[in-house]
């Protein structure tokens, strides 16, 4: 999900199409934001501090599985962001990112693909790779794949940054996603069938790592410095920071 965003969803609505997903699954992402459930606004808030800090000279930004980008440009506002990237799966998205954008004073190009395929195709240098909530419906060594991609596009004075499913160290799977089940009652908005569709999502397709877990990966992926940044107040998402 950028953020947790529009493509996610239809990656796995089996074979429904781009225009079923945004009569029907659409509502549900947006509820997600508006009502803040996954603390999106807290942890772009940390992204734009993070941006300000590590960046004094204009820069790159890869937004990676973008979404409708919106939250992405609410953190880059106030930043040196020089030229921003986007990819993701659906085309319909990346019409909304469009009209996102034209808040932001610098080129903007947006691509539509498979964001995995993206990062390995990707040859042109960027200053920051960003993912949100999108890389933990990976496997760890898919993973770790993805995140030397992103070590390779940022180079040696670039920064990859995370806001991702996470667990204290110690911490399994099912006892993740029973404190995730735990949500129900504080999702007010959501209706039981939505709610029972988002718990199929995230039962189905969603793999945190502990703390520690982020942290050997980004080592493993050659980054030197990994910090974690955020967590937010129910503990399932942390935001981590990579540089070489």
């Amino acid at each position: 999900m950028s953020n947790f965003n529009e493509s996610d969803i239809t990656s796995v609505t089996d074979q429904r199409t781009a225009v079923d997903f945004f009569q029907q699954d659409w509502q549900i992402y947006r509820k997600m934001v508006e009502n803040n459930y996954l603390f999106h606004k807290e942890a772009y808030e940390q992204l734009h501090k993070l941006l300000v800090e590590e960046f004094s000279r204009p820069f790159s930004f890869l937004d990676v599985a973008c979404g409708d980008a919106g939250a992405a440009v609410d953190a880059l506002m106030g930043t040196r962001v020089a030229r921003y990237f986007g990819i993701d799966l659906s085309q319909d998205a990346l019409d909304l990112a469009a009209e996102n954008l034209t808040r932001l004073n610098c080129p903007t190009d947006l691509k539509e693909a498979d964001f995995a395929e993206a990062l390995r195709e990707w040859q042109q240098p960027v200053d920051v790779v960003w993912i949100g909530l999108s890389l933990h419906h990976f496997g760890g060594a898919e993973k770790l794949e993805l995140m030397r991609e992103a070590r390779r596009i940022v180079g040696a004075d670039g920064l990859f940054a995370i806001y991702e499913n996470a667990s204290p160290d110690g911490e399994d799977r099912e006892t993740w996603l029973r404190r995730w089940d735990m949500q129900e009652p504080l999702w007010r908005a959501y209706s039981p069938a939505e709610w029972n569709a988002m718990r199929a999502h995230v039962h189905g397709n969603d793999f945190p790592e502990t703390s520690s877990g982020w942290h050997a990966l980004g080592h493993e992926a050659g980054f030197g410095k990994v910090r974690e940044v955020y967590t937010c107040p129910t503990d399932l998402f942390r935001l981590h920071s990579f540089r070489a």
